[in-house]
């Protein structure tokens, strides 16, 4: 029988893993952390590996929360004190910073606003349009719509439409909870048909009807005015957003 023993089934796999994990642990330790925060970013950047981040991103969040820990120590400051547990950071940079408690507003609002105000100009006139070119007895047998309810119907869509996803975005720290916020959206849509059946009503001077041929060359600028704004702005929420 030979005095060697026997080793360990898959031992050099886990002896493998013990000097990568070693290596990695390392190179904290060799920037300048002292030995908690070091610990902090060595778990840190493991848990970070797990995510789909790209390895760019991962290198920069990595690189900038060492250069602050570095400088922030020198004050009694940890990781645990900047950044929190480490789910949490991870989450927060993969995720992003979570938005303000805030429904209208920010740099992206009015270009969504006015896109969505466009797209809802779009269809109501491209859809009325061809209705009354391929049926013009409905401008006699119906109750056409006019442009200006067209209008007012689609400037409070584009009001509306951008705040919907924000209402029920989880990165968003809301107020209310989700029925309060629900109920708002449905008020927003009662409020949208109201003013269009008031607009409606307006005499056929302040709301007349333009006919199929103006009403499709509108829907077509339209289309154009959207091609623009998204070629020029970041067009996320709201319909077609």
């Amino acid at each position: 029988m030979s005095d060697n023993k026997k080793q360990p089934r898959n031992a050099g796999v886990h002896q493998k893993r013990n000097d990568v994990a070693a290596n990695e642990r390392a190179v904290f330790d060799n920037v300048g952390l002292t030995k908690r925060n070091a610990d902090y970013m060595f778990r840190f950047n493991r848990a970070l590996d797990k995510t789909k981040l790209s390895p760019e991103k991962k290198a920069e969040a990595v690189q900038n929360m060492v250069n602050e820990l570095v400088e922030s120590q020198k004050s009694g400051k940890t990781a645990k004190n900047l950044y929190g547990d480490i789910d949490g950071q991870v989450k927060l940079i993969v995720e992003g910073p979570q938005h303000p408690d805030a429904v209208i507003g920010g740099p992206d609002y009015w270009p969504n606003m006015a896109y969505n105000a466009l797209t809802f100009f779009m269809i109501f006139n491209l859809m009325f349009g061809l209705m009354y070119l391929f049926s013009p007895k409905l401008l006699e047998t119906s109750s056409p719509v006019g442009i200006t309810a067209i209008l007012v119907s689609a400037l409070v869509a584009g009001f509306i439409l951008p705040i919907m996803p924000r209402m029920f975005d989880p990165k968003i720290k809301h107020k209310y909870n989700g029925w309060i916020r629900a109920l708002f959206v449905l008020l927003g849509f009662v409020v949208w048909m109201l003013l269009f059946y008031a607009a409606q009503l307006l005499p056929p001077i302040i709301n007349p009807v333009i006919g199929a041929w103006p009403s499709i060359i509108l829907g077509v600028l339209a289309i154009v005015a959207m091609f623009l704004m998204r070629r020029r702005y970041p067009i996320r929420g709201g319909f077609f957003g």
